[in-house]
């Protein structure tokens, strides 16, 4: 299992969004985001593959390439998950003494772990690369997301004793061995753009690409806040966003040593 993990935000930083990419059989979406870019000649002026982002899709080309994009995400055994935070209490997230940044720092690590911990149950030897980050420092959130999954019997890997991950690395999605995490910008962006509308036409009719694709009204909290796990395995296999709000059964103890949650698992918002 090769997972793309990424994250998103609207310019008034309102909301907080962190979005991954299971893939099951990587070499597929691979070689179709390949081809996708070949037959459309989406190149550089130096010969590389030009970079498919949400935010650069401001034309006719960029809008054609990233359906393609998202056709390819469908015809694939890919999923994608995606926690949506809105006005984070920072008070769950340390001691009154502690500086805002360590809190921030410490929530984000903490909702990625709840991410990739409910969708990793049965994933052994996975490997998780993730965008360049820059809501935290990338070398401590890496470091956290090892000692959370890459050990054996302890953490997210308790019970295995081969661990859930072997490998987490931060990386670069405009180099061409990572074109897969392209597809993970596209997706959060959508559901950015549904939360907080731009002007922009071509983002639009992504979104209501993504969302005709889905058979989904829209990705607004009013509508997936209704679905049960259980609806969105059967109906929205692929796709699925969990809009976080914490109440007083589900505050999470994010002390800095802990790795646990009061966060029921068994609730049918988790994603």
């Amino acid at each position: 299992m090769l997972i793309y993990f990424d994250e998103s935000y609207d310019e008034q930083h309102a909301y907080l969004l962190l979005g991954a990419l299971f893939n099951p059989h990587p070499r597929f979406l691979h070689r179709k985001i390949c081809e996708i870019k070949k037959e459309n000649k989406f190149y550089l002026r130096n010969g590389r593959f030009r970079e498919i982002k949400y935010f650069y899709c401001k034309n006719e080309e960029s809008l054609k390439v990233s359906k393609l994009a998202i056709d390819a995400f469908f015809e694939s055994t890919s999923w994608f998950r995606c926690i949506v935070i809105k006005e984070m209490n920072l008070s769950y997230f340390g001691a009154p003494y502690e500086s805002e940044n360590i809190k921030k720092a410490r929530a984000y690590k903490k909702f990625a772990e709840l991410l990739l911990a409910h969708n990793t149950e049965k994933t052994y030897m996975g490997i998780l690369l993730t965008d360049r980050l820059t809501r935290c420092r990338g070398d401590l959130f890496v470091e956290r997301m090892k000692e959370c999954f890459c050990v054996p019997n302890q953490n997210y890997s308790m019970g295995k004793p081969i661990p859930t991950l072997t490998r987490i690395e931060e990386v670069d999605s405009c180099l061409d061995q990572y074109q897969v995490l392209q597809i993970c910008d596209l997706l959060l962006g959508c559901v950015t753009n549904n939360l907080v509308p731009p002007k922009n036409k071509y983002k639009k009719a992504l979104r209501e690409y993504l969302i005709k694709k889905l058979g989904a009204k829209d990705l607004l909290p009013i509508t997936w806040d209704r679905y049960s796990k259980t609806y969105v395995e059967t109906y929205f296999p692929k796709f699925n966003i969990w809009y976080f709000k914490p109440s007083e059964k589900e505050k999470l103890r994010c002390d800095s040593g802990s790795t646990d949650s009061q966060v029921n698992p068994t609730s049918p918002t988790i994603p």
